[in-house]
């Protein structure tokens, strides 16, 4: 998916909403810093006055961001070469370093990440219960798959970096009724039957308490699947990180090996990953990726890769016209399947 101008507005509009949830009397220092950002480019301007006359970025426009990209990360010793792509993910490790340092505070969400996290905790419990009771009955593999699927993807709507307000408590009464724009889940189990290791892509802090679901129905139908969760290398938005799981003693830490991918991006880049990170990624059997910043970040990818299985809400209007489906609708997809169809 090529980055669109309406991706830079919406970087725009979260750093005006993180900075007044933080110091709303620095919100104009915080615009400025990240305006100066697009502030070359030829069809930025013209875009905001005028949204449907420039959609995708023009070439010249493009190349403008991959330089200011090549220099921000190769003063962290991380090279990008060539014409690399520019998910929105990417831009927003630049963006948000910029409005950390004038906020004096790298992790403005860790109040809010904090109070998710002990929320859906809560509503864990009834789904946990649940599935415990399915597994009890020897469901079949499909059904019980089912039901944590969905039960994890409901964690997604977990999100204070996307353009969307969210009800979770609205959300959890719909959720196995929910209609799935796409929901692969055979294609899924025909991966996992045979499959040695998992790598999971977390996403939001607070939906880690619904992966949960997933995780310990996958363990209990395939005991010999090794899974590794990876977790976010930095503070960002409200993004998952290791020390969210320490701090809140998650169970993820004893029935899966967490991983500090290494990840400055609210989105899983290879590119950017560390090398322990990039070697387990690399070794996997399956991946499944929750969450709209995986997806934006992993999708190009994913494509020429059957290992990946993307998870997430659809909520924005660019992803929206992308997959030609509706805001709001729940994707459970392989990229590399739908294009080999």
């Amino acid at each position: 998916m090529n980055l669109q101008y309406a991706c830079l507005e919406c970087l725009l509009k979260q750093a005006r909403a993180t900075t007044k949830l933080q110091n709303s009397t620095l919100e104009q220092s915080v615009l400025e810093a990240v305006g100066l950002v697009f502030e070359n480019l030829d069809n930025f301007r013209i875009f905001l006055e005028n949204p449907t006359h420039f959609s995708t970025l023009s070439t010249k426009d493009k190349t403008k961001l991959q330089k200011k990209l090549r220099t921000f990360f190769t003063q962290k010793g991380i090279i990008l070469n060539g014409d690399f792509e520019i998910p929105p993910t990417l831009l927003a490790v630049l963006v948000y370093e910029k409005i950390a340092k004038i906020l004096k505070n790298s992790s403005p969400y860790l109040e809010i990440k904090t109070k998710s996290i002990a929320q859906a905790r809560i509503y864990k419990q009834g789904f946990m219960q649940c599935l415990e009771e399915m597994l009890k009955q020897n469901l079949s593999a499909k059904e019980i798959l089912e039901y944590a699927v969905r039960i994890c993807v409901l964690g997604n709507v977990i999100d204070y970096g996307a353009q969307c307000s969210f009800d979770l408590e609205l959300e959890a009464k719909k959720i196995l009724k929910e209609h799935f724009a796409h929901f692969a889940l055979e294609p899924f189990m025909k991966k996992i039957k045979t499959a040695r290791q998992l790598v999971f892509i977390g996403d939001n802090a607070g939906e880690n308490e619904f992966d949960e679901i997933l995780i310990v129905a996958l363990k209990a139908l395939y005991p010999n699947l090794k899974i590794y969760y990876f977790v976010r290398g930095a503070e960002i938005i409200n993004d998952i990180t290791l020390r969210d799981l320490q701090n809140s003693d998650s169970t993820l830490l004893t029935i899966s090996k967490v991983i500090d991918s290494g990840v400055l991006s609210p989105g899983f880049i290879e590119s950017l990953a560390s090398i322990e990170a990039k070697e387990i990624y690399r070794q996997a059997d399956v991946i499944l990726a929750k969450g709209m910043g995986n997806f934006e970040s992993m999708e190009s990818c994913a494509r020429k890769d059957e290992r990946v299985f993307l998870l997430f809400k659809i909520k924005c209007s660019v992803v929206r016209d992308y997959l030609k489906k509706n805001l709001g609708d729940f994707v459970f997809f392989s990229p590399f399947l739908e294009q080999n169809l």
